[in-house]
């Protein structure tokens, strides 16, 4: 059986530089509040020099971290200085566990919890050659629309709807979520979160599910696997004809910003030092989403804060900023 948790006391608000970011002498995202909606999991990263399957590598580096794509935006957003709530659901044996996790980072948790279902999980095996992933959704599977309190609809100027977890339940609970998020007067952005996701959904399924959609983040296998193009802008100018905005990331080759009737634009990607990839994608949305909250007209100057605070999140192991 599955029930809600108590409703947690609101966060302290961030105090000191992380309170008052600034970019060019203007506060970014001031006055504005952002809910996030999806997966908070339990992560066991790991990084080792084994190539194949039975190989042992006794010096591999193993650690465990709170993830998920909504908890790695939202700590984001907090970390910023932004007003932000979360809701996510996670097993019952974690709930305090998770909440510190967020309140820590200056966000308001509303996290659910699933009394027969454990918290979802994500496995990350990186290599010199790359990264490989296995994920349990588990508890964040199951969080549906009707865990999102309406007054906090309400109240929000931005809902970020993500995670890959939550929207794979299937085209009708995504329709779900986005008709939660489109019954209050906030703007709604959302992140794919695994080309999986989409083929397992279908691209036109997915696709008329997202309608009402403002913005929309997918990487760049999930841009190509939503439009069957072979290449980035393509894809990007395919897609501002379902969303008014579409904000691909490519990793450390940038951002292609579309518009619809515009030519897509190209923005670079911050030079960062990578520790760890997982989490430059959630934290890249933090920081577009914070800014383009409060100048919704200067798109590239957001995409080129989200770069910034992506350059950052690659610089810690497990996708979240340090608190």
């Amino acid at each position: 059986m599955s029930a809600p948790a108590e409703p947690a006391a609101a966060a302290p608000r961030p105090v000191g530089a992380r309170a008052d970011r600034t970019v060019a002498g203007r506060r970014r995202g001031a006055g504005k509040r952002f809910l996030v909606v999806g997966d908070v999991l339990d992560g066991v990263l790991v990084q080792t020099t084994a190539a194949e399957p039975g190989d042992h590598d006794p010096a591999a580096v193993i650690r465990h971290r709170p993830v998920g794509a909504a908890g790695n935006t939202a700590t984001w957003l907090g970390w910023l200085g932004a007003e932000v709530d979360l809701v996510a659901r996670v097993g019952v044996d974690d709930l305090y566990r998770h909440e510190r996790a967020i309140e820590d980072a200056g966000v308001r948790p509303h996290i659910r919890y699933d009394a027969r279902t454990a918290t979802g999980a994500v496995v990350s095996v990186r290599n010199d050659t790359g990264r490989t992933a296995m994920s349990d959704p588990a508890a964040s599977g199951s969080l549906t629309a009707d865990d999102v309190p309406l007054d906090l609809v309400a109240r929000a100027d931005i809902v970020h709807l993500t995670g890959a977890a939550m929207l794979s339940g299937g085209a009708a609970r995504i329709t779900e979520f986005v008709a939660r998020a489109r019954s209050g007067p906030g703007r709604i952005t959302l992140d794919p979160s695994s080309a999986a996701v989409v083929r397992d959904i279908g691209a036109d399924a997915f696709l008329a599910a997202i309608d009402g959609v403002d913005v929309l983040f997918p990487g760049i296998d999930e841009a190509l696997a939503l439009t069957g193009a072979t290449d980035l802008h393509r894809a990007v100018r395919a897609l501002t004809e379902h969303v008014p905005l579409v904000v691909a990331t490519a990793g450390p080759d940038g951002v292609v910003v579309g518009r619809a009737g515009r030519s897509p634009q190209r923005v670079p990607a911050t030079p960062a030092t990578v520790v760890d990839t997982l989490g430059a994608g959630d934290a890249f949305a933090a920081g577009f989403i914070r800014a383009w909250a409060t100048d919704p007209v200067r798109v590239a100057a957001a995409a080129r804060e989200g770069t910034r605070v992506a350059a950052r999140a690659l610089g810690f192991v497990g996708g979240r900023p340090p608190v």
